[in-house]
């Protein structure tokens, strides 16, 4: 028979850890959804591939925002909750809440990716001809 041990670990300290798995999988797709991009608006149906991308990045964030309910379980404590729920139903609304916030993390190294293409495009068309010839 196993005995369990308790975890001297903080939860502070476990929460400040930075997560280098998160950033190299942000940094990949940014890196494939940005060059797709790049390179698809230079061929023939670049028009097709900008309304794809945009309802892709739309899909994504209803979708990110639909399943986590709004935001609304987005620190709720005990105190707020109505008196009218007992003690495990307020204990399982907050960890409802936590549960969906990490499994829709993965959702964001997509989202982050086709916004920052966006912005890339955007800063290019409307201020990259006034930064060549502030530079030249």
């Amino acid at each position: 028979m196993k005995v369990k041990r308790n975890d001297d670990r903080r939860p502070e300290a476990s929460a400040n850890r930075f997560n280098w798995k998160l950033l190299l999988a942000l940094t990949l797709n940014t890196i494939v959804i940005f060059g797709f991009y790049r390179y698809a608006i230079t061929q023939r149906y670049y028009f097709y591939v900008m309304w794809a991308y945009m309802a892709a990045t739309s899909a994504l964030v209803i979708g990110y925002v639909v399943y986590n309910r709004g935001f609304s379980r987005r620190g709720v404590t005990r105190d707020m909750l109505p008196d009218t729920m007992t003690e495990d139903e307020k204990q399982a609304f907050i960890e409802d809440g936590e549960r969906r916030m990490k499994k829709s993390k993965w959702m964001l190294t997509l989202i982050i990716p086709f916004i920052v293409t966006f912005a890339v495009d955007v800063l290019e068309l409307f201020v990259g001809e006034q930064l060549v010839r502030l530079f030249n």
